[in-house]
């Protein structure tokens, strides 16, 4: 056998065979005397594709025709380069004449094309025509599709996706791992417990790995201090710090940091967190490298956990403080599990015969992928739906099992040997990736459409066919979901990447810091390569110099410094470039030779700080992607950006459309183009709204800005724009005329969007009413409508409309009536004129009411989750109206059942509504804060409020509501604050659930009680909070809850004791204690702290402070044993090791 894996070839001359046989019909052609040549070249390049299927079955066996196949590919390339110069030279030729309306003889164009291109073709030609004749030796059988596969393909199955849910066999191992996470380190050293997972390669270590940071334990334990960084080859300390800072932010850090800056950063962001850090993929074990990340990581909290995995059991000795997890092979009855459940999908089982048949071979195939999970999920993928024995019986007797290969399974070979060659030739340019690389779905389909791997094929768009191509290589586990933070990103496992890498061959590089050795004998013939070093300029320089042929030049790392000036000797040396990634680069400024690369499809400037483009970018005609995300100095796009006809994607932030005041003119060029944010219609020609009329690729949002200046409405055909999902119509906030209101409601009639529009946005429209359009059902799939400022119109009905779950209105200052039942959520604002609602909303959800100055009732909304209600000047009580609706119920329910029905509420807010007297005692929220109610004298009796947990009654100068404060054991939260005229707080209901008590701003009070004991029978207590407190003299003498945890006293500023001298030494648990900004406090309570206090903070307390000092200071003798001391006067020691500033604890009390 010659080579394992397939060479292919027969989608690239496919694809330039199509190419010569249009050019052919130019008229050009005659005149530069190629016409010959092209019809030669394309004569060989159609007989050569007819033999191309029985070549590529063959070339495993017959070394010569594999050969025979790479001499072919070459030509091939070359051949697709040079057509698509002269295809392109052809198109701006004629462009430059018809924009100038000059006529030119075709035959003066001549001098104007490179004859270098002419002779090339005329190379090519004669080369492609010795190729052909080569094939004759082998006697090949002629197809007239040609290759292995046509373009056509299998749809991807829509309800595939790669869960960490689905995963067999691996149950047990789960679990000690996460009993491991939850374990103290008591039995340790330090606080820092490393844990490593340790198993061959396609064991499904980082799976494993994923499933135990995503469960719902693991989240719990860590709360919000999960983080995971994929490691790989490169153990690079300072990009490890900034994963773990990125991961734990989800923001990325400026590029322009230093090492130093991280490490400083990192030393300031770590201390108090109680972290689980997942290091995946790691192959480093020289501990001379570890040792400075993991002195980093102990800065952490005390049960900080680390998670390596890696084949090595040498990085486990280096690096582990338990025992490694040893990952075994997967059962074989687990590894039929995982097979079946992938393999049989979509197969009708009721042939017994057939499946016993397909059961037979498939058994004998999971057997040969001896217990490796990654080589049965290939094998299962490739065979998913297919009910062909003969096919199942080929795979499970083919000799590639033999083969011996230490670094790619056979398994992995058969499944890419069975692709259709217009995949091979996708996956095989992932290999450009580095390994571990996590890229985005989106970009990879962006970048196989810049190698011309993707064609639009019955009703999708190349991007559409580009996905479904990903997903069928996602199918069958090529790629891999990372499911990490809940972003959507994707990577190879290492041993597919491995396998990728052996396919390109020597037409992909990647280069890095220790191997930037390029010279011609190893870079002349380079078709795509990834920079990842860090200093780039060299190597761009020897690219230029030495690979002349290359397609794509990619800088996958980010953080790129000491970027190169020699970008314009790049451009004119790379003529047949088409890739381009320069983002997240310190580049300032593009040259205009950008012109030079014709070819160029991708261009990546994100993250860069260029300030503008030069308008010689828009001579890129072949120009599909450009992507502009992040560049904080970019406020305009070239004037000329209509020229680029073929662009599809234009990617800006939100930020750009903020700062860009216009587009360039005539944007309505770019028919292909996908997503325009925003559009602003303008009076000058090139920004009438008629632009957007052929644009019928729009997907996503569409902004429609500064439509008072719109005349054609119906000519920007928005009805066909079946892809769009979002639109905005906005006119510019001004006073309307009658006859303006007229106008603009015929407007807004004839911009009537397409049928499937999901949402839409209208903003300051002046007409009295909405066009039919909106509200007879027409629009079938809206789920949500926003209507800003459109101050004419009187009444709103959408009961028509059978998919519009959410609705948000605001300053419809003329609104009086509003109708629509099928809402799930629904916000109202500054609507004065608002009186009434739907009486009846049985699905809602969510209901936020804010400054509706006459609306006096609310519906009746037995599934709401979710209420707020803000400055609703005469809402009064809606109670009587819950009753009466329940009563009339024709739904046969009894009132018990309704009332369980208000059982859902999870969360209401009632702010500033003056008239408000008592809120329907069928409510039952878990979360209830009220503020600013003052004739509110009631809250949920006790029957309702057993799911109550947190309660917060804020700005009321009625005592009586602290007094009604229900008695129940589900609050764990109570707030009282800005509570005026109260002197002393009133004695608390009996309250066993309740873990935090907050107490702020009540400038009146003086006692925190006005009976003794009362503070010590919150006896569930774990947190108290005071602040704010002006004249407050003392806490309780008769002490606080004893199961205290975390004290904090702040703005108290006449507080002159802590309590009677036991007060805080009974504390027996408190751990945590916070006092500041209270001057005259002078001392502790005369018997101390208590032992279990483990962090002390005094801030603005000057008395206190002095008579803590080390010398002399009669406190210091209570605090001296203090693990952590936080105390203004003490600067950072070495031996102390405090934080730079202050720290608080992240304090969650929750039930339980």
């Amino acid at each position: 056998m010659v080579n394992p894996v397939f060479l292919v070839v027969s989608p690239i001359v496919s694809q330039i065979a199509k190419l010569a046989a249009t050019l052919i019909k130019d008229e050009f052609l005659l005149q530069w005397g190629l016409k010959n040549d092209m019809e030669k070249l394309s004569s060989n390049l159609t007989a050569i594709h007819a033999t191309l299927h029985d070549a590529e079955e063959r070339q495993l066996e017959e070394k010569h025709l594999r050969d025979w196949l790479g001499k072919l590919k070459d030509a091939a390339d070359d051949a697709e380069d040079v057509l698509n110069i002269f295809a392109t030279e052809i198109f701006l030729w004629k462009r430059k004449h018809e924009a100038r309306r000059i006529p030119t003889p075709i035959s003066s164009s001549k001098i104007l094309i490179q004859s270098e291109t002419a002779h090339k073709i005329k190379e090519i030609s004669a080369r492609l025509g010795v190729i052909s004749e080569e094939k004759q030796k082998f006697h090949l059988n002629s197809n007239v599709n040609g290759g292995m596969s046509s373009q056509s393909h299998d749809r991807p199955p829509t309800d595939f996706f790669v869960d960490t849910k689905d995963v067999f066999g691996r149950e047990d191992d789960k679990e000690k791992i996460i009993d491991l996470l939850r374990s103290d380190n008591s039995d340790e050293e330090g606080n820092l417990s490393v844990i490593p997972i340790i198993g061959m390669g396609g064991l499904g270590k980082t799976t494993l790995a994923q499933l135990v940071y995503n469960d719902k334990r693991v989240e719990e334990c860590f709360s919000l201090s999960r983080m995971w960084v994929s490691v790989s080859v490169d153990f690079d300390l300072i990009r490890i710090l900034r994963g773990i800072m990125e991961s734990y932010s989800k923001m990325s850090l400026p590029s322009e940091l230093s090492a130093d800056l991280v490490t400083s950063r990192f030393r300031e962001f770590l201390p108090g967190k109680r972290f689980l850090l997942v290091l995946d993929d790691v192959w480093n074990d020289k501990y001379e490298l570890w040792e400075p990340l993991l002195q980093l990581l102990k800065l952490g909290k005390n049960g900080s956990k680390v998670l390596v995995t890696s084949r090595s059991q040498r990085v486990a000795d280096v690096v582990g403080t338990r025992p490694a997890h040893l990952l075994g092979y997967l059962p074989e009855d687990k590894c039929w599990e995982l097979f079946e459940r992938i393999a049989f999908k979509k197969v009708n089982l009721s042939d017994r015969l057939l499946i016993k048949e397909l059961e037979d071979n498939g058994k004998e195939i999971v057997a040969k992928c001896k217990g490796l999970p990654l080589a049965v999920k290939a094998m299962a993928g490739m065979l998913r739906g297919n009910t062909d024995p003969a096919k199942w019986r080929r795979i499970s007797k083919s000799n590639m099992w033999e083969l011996e290969d230490q670094n790619i399974l056979p398994a992995l070979k058969l499944s890419y040997n069975h692709l259709p060659s217009h995949l091979k030739q996708c996956f095989a340019f992932c290999s450009i990736f580095p390994k571990a690389y996590a890229f985005d779905k989106k970009q990879l389909v962006q970048l196989w459409m810049a190698q011309s791997f993707i064609l639009p094929t019955g009703e999708n768009n190349a991007e559409e066919t580009g996905a479904e191509y990903f997903d069928l290589l996602l199918t069958r586990s090529f790629f891999q979901l990372l499911n990490i933070d809940k972003k959507v990103l994707y990577r190879m496992h290492d041993l597919i990447h491995e396998l990728a890498l052996s396919i390109s061959g020597s037409q992909c590089c990647l280069v890095k810091d220790n191997e930037s050795d390029i010279h011609p004998g190893n870079s002349q013939n380079w078709r795509h390569v990834s920079l990842l070093c860090q200093n780039v300029e060299e190597p761009f320089m020897k690219i230029a110099d030495n690979s002349k042929k290359l397609r794509t030049l990619l800088l996958p790392r980010e953080h790129l410094k000491n970027f190169c000036q020699v970008l314009d000797k790049l451009f004119h040396s790379l003529k047949y470039l088409r890739a381009l990634d320069l983002s997240s680069s310190t580049l300032l400024e593009l040259p205009s030779s950008i012109e030079e690369l014709k070819l160029l499809h991708y261009l990546d400037l994100s993250q860069t700080e260029i300030k503008e483009l030069p308008n010689s970018i828009c001579n890129l005609c072949n120009l599909q992607t450009l992507k502009l995300l992040r560049c904080l100095w970019l406020f305009e796009l070239p004037k000329d950006l209509g020229n680029l006809v073929n662009l599809c994607f234009l990617e800006l932030d939100d930020m750009f459309w903020f700062k860009c005041k216009t587009l360039p003119p005539n944007i309505g060029s770019l028919k292909g183009l996908h997503n325009l944010h925003t559009f602003r219609v303008g009076n000058q020609t090139g920004y009438e709204l008629r632009q957007l009329k052929e644009m019928a690729h729009l997907t996503g949002t569409l902004h429609i800005s500064n439509l008072e200046n719109a005349v054609d409405a119906a000519e920007a055909k928005l009805n066909e724009k079946e892809r769009l999902e979002k639109i905005v119509f906005e006119w510019t906030s001004r006073e309307v005329s009658s006859q303006d209101e007229a106008a603009e409601e015929t407007l807004l009639e004839r911009l009537q969007p397409h049928s499937d529009l999901k949402e839409l946005a209208i903003s300051h429209y002046g007409g009295a009413r909405f066009p039919p359009w909106m509200t007879d059902g027409q629009l079938r799939k809206l789920v949500s409508i926003s209507l800003y400022n459109c101050t004419k119109c009187k009444v709103l009905s959408f009961d028509q409309l059978p998919s519009l779950r959410s609705l948000h209105i605001k300053k419809m200052q003329e609104l009086e009536i509003l109708q629509c039942s099928s809402l799930l959520q629904l916000r109202i604002s500054d609507c004065n004129r608002l009186t009434e609602l739907t009486e009846f909303l049985p699905y809602l959800r969510a209901l936020k009411i804010k400054r509706c100055a006459s609306l006096k009732a609310l519906p009746v909304t037995p599934s709401l989750m979710f209420l707020t209600l803000v400055d609703n000047l005469v809402l009064e009580d809606w109670q009587e109206k819950v009753l009466q609706l329940i009563s009339r119920n024709d739904q046969g329910e009894n009132v018990s059942q309704i009332h369980h029905s208000f059982m859902g509420l999870l969360e209401m807010k009632v702010i500033d509504c003056p008239k408000l007297e008592a809120l329907p005692r069928v409510f039952a929220p878990q979360k209830l804060e009220i503020s600013g109610c003052e004739l509110l004298t009631a809250l949920p009796p006790t029957g309702f409020s057993q799911r109550l947990q947190h309660l917060a009654l804020d700005r009321s100068n009625n005592r009586i509501l602290l007094r009604k404060i229900p008695e129940t054991s589900s609050l764990y939260s109570l707030v009282i604050s800005n509570m005026a005229n109260v002197v002393s707080l009133p004695k608390l209901p009996h309250l066993p659930g309740l873990k935090a008590l907050h107490i702020h701003n009540c400038d009146d009070l003086e006692s925190l009680s006005e009976e003794e004991e009362s503070f010590r029978s919150l006896t569930s207590l774990r947190l108290l909070s005071i602040q704010g407190c002006q004249k407050l003299l003392t806490l309780p003498n008769e002490g606080l809850p004893t199961l205290l945890e975390c004290l904090s006293v702040s703005s108290c500023r006449k507080l002159q004791s802590l309590g009677s001298k036991e007060t805080l030494k009974s504390l027996t648990s408190l751990k945590d204690l916070y006092i500041e900004d209270c001057p005259l406090l002078r001392s502790f309570p005369e018997d101390g702290l208590p032992t279990s206090l483990r962090h002390l903070y005094i801030e603005k307390c000057p008395e206190l402070t002095e008579q803590c000092k080390k010398e002399g200071g009669p406190e210091w003798s209570k605090i001296m044993d203090i693990h952590d001391l936080e105390i203004d006067f003490i600067e950072e020691s070495s031996t102390l090791k405090l934080p730079k500033k202050p720290w608080y604890r992240h304090v969650f009390c929750g039930k339980g």
